[in-house]
């Protein structure tokens, strides 16, 4: 499928550090680089449930994967059973895993100039933001882009765009899902397969087809909310 290639990031960034300058809207989606994201959580509510996967891929816009990393996480809680019949992550499996707060500033530095990506983000974010809260850690100046409004809007005429079916529809089905790292890459299998009938499109349409950026930081103050510069093959 991908060659995947293993990475451990140790740097740690202070808010609002990663990016700097104007956005480059008409810049050509197949010379940016983007993160595709994905996390896992104990259940569903940010308030009440929390992190304990995220699994993160760097690729450019024209497909070539760059780096893979993931990170399970200790949420200091039990994982109700009706999550792990979703991902299948155990209790016992994050139990020795470090905790949030060691591993936010390492998928920081990871997505570092780069434009993130995750499918229904609304959730994703969601959560980062609510375990940044906890934590009480600065929430970044990052900015998301959300695949599920994107992929409605290149393939009106699938009967589900969630990643399972959507990639089954598409041709690019695999056996593992519902987990972190593993979403990510069907992600990013989708977006390839939208963008062989895309190949001259900009920042700025992808943006609109998916419906605007969404800010980790949003309505903070202390964090900037501009965009990466363009990032060139």
């Amino acid at each position: 499928m991908f060659v995947k290639e293993k990475i451990s990031v140790v740097v740690i960034l202070a808010c609002g550090a990663l990016f700097a300058g104007e956005p480059d809207l008409s810049a050509p989606v197949t010379n940016l680089i983007f993160t595709a994201f994905d996390t896992e959580t104990t259940g569903f509510s940010p308030e009440q449930d929390r992190l304990i996967e995220i699994g993160a891929v760097r690729f450019r816009g024209n497909g070539e994967i760059i780096a893979v990393t993931n990170w399970l996480i200790n949420p200091e809680r039990d994982i109700s059973i009706y999550a792990a019949q979703v991902h299948g992550i155990q209790s016992n499996d994050v139990q020795n895993a470090p905790l949030f707060k060691a591993v936010f500033p390492q998928f920081e530095a990871f997505c570092a100039g780069t434009i993130l990506l995750a499918h229904n983000a609304t959730f994703d974010v969601g959560f980062l933001r609510a375990e940044l809260t906890r934590n009480q850690l600065d929430l970044p100046a990052l900015p998301v882009l959300d695949t599920l409004p994107l992929f409605r809007a290149w393939f009106p005429g699938a009967p589900s765009h969630s990643l399972e079916p959507l990639s089954v529809y598409l041709g690019t089905p695999d056996d593992i899902y519902h987990r972190a790292e593993a979403d990510a890459f069907h992600l990013i299998s989708i977006f390839n397969t939208g963008m062989k009938q895309r190949l001259s499109i900009q920042l700025r349409q992808l943006e609109r087809e998916a419906g605007g950026f969404k800010w980790i930081n949003e309505g903070r103050s202390g964090c900037g909310r501009s965009l990466p510069e363009t990032i060139q093959n």
